[in-house]
């Protein structure tokens, strides 16, 4: 098998459809082994122009995104961390919309659609009968999720929550299947920007601190 492993994204936006006009203000990408084991995360601010939408949910202000790059700025980064990879997310709906609009709104389309799963999805057959949302379904497996709604903290628990169902699926070839599919995909990079990634540890005056990874 030839598969590289998954690319677990998050996005903290302005609004709820890039339809309407809202933006992408922040991305983690955590980065997993074909087990889920967890091997690599990166996350930023993005800097857009416009109203930043409901800051007392994502803690995101105007004057946090002052240094941030431009979504077109870390995109180069973003597809490289994502090639390969089968993507996931927890409503992966609502992450894939903004990842494809996002790319959109600077002329990148992908050569072929990623192969993605939703962590919210697959909890239907692992823990049917449950609420789906990401802090119940952490809850239930033990999975810490202190301060919600920052993209590293999601997309790290959304990749720890994928981890704890393949830990619990005794027959993964349909993982298997997908995680071969992505790394099949034929590819587009795009020109390196040279501008690096700004997680909110390094806004300044700012108190935030890099999640831990706990089990």
């Amino acid at each position: 098998m030839n598969a590289r492993g998954f690319a677990t994204i998050d996005f903290e936006t302005s609004g709820l459809a890039p339809s309407h006009g809202a933006r992408a203000l922040e991305i983690a990408v955590v980065h997993s082994d074909p087990d889920g084991v967890v091997t690599g995360r990166w996350d930023t601010l993005i800097g857009v122009d416009g109203p930043v939408g409901r800051v007392d949910i994502h803690r995101i202000s105007r004057s946090a995104l002052a240094g941030a790059p431009e979504f077109g700025q870390i995109a180069p980064g973003l597809v490289e961390l994502l090639r390969g990879r089968v993507v996931v997310a927890h409503n992966a709906g609502f992450d894939l919309r903004f990842l494809v609009a996002e790319l959109g709104l600077i002329g990148y389309r992908f050569a072929a659609a990623p192969v993605s799963l939703c962590t919210q999805r697959l909890a239907r057959s692992y823990l049917p009968g449950v609420r789906r949302s990401l802090a119940h379904l952490c809850e239930v497996f033990g999975i810490a999720l202190e301060g919600a709604h920052r993209a590293s903290v999601d997309a790290l628990a959304t990749a720890q929550l994928l981890e704890c169902y393949l830990a619990n699926s005794s027959d993964r070839s349909g993982f298997h299947a997908q995680l071969d599919r992505a790394a099949a995909l034929p590819h587009r990079p795009l020109p390196a920007s040279g501008v690096p990634w700004y997680p909110r540890e390094r806004v300044p005056g700012t108190a935030w601190s890099r999640p831990a990874f706990r089990a």
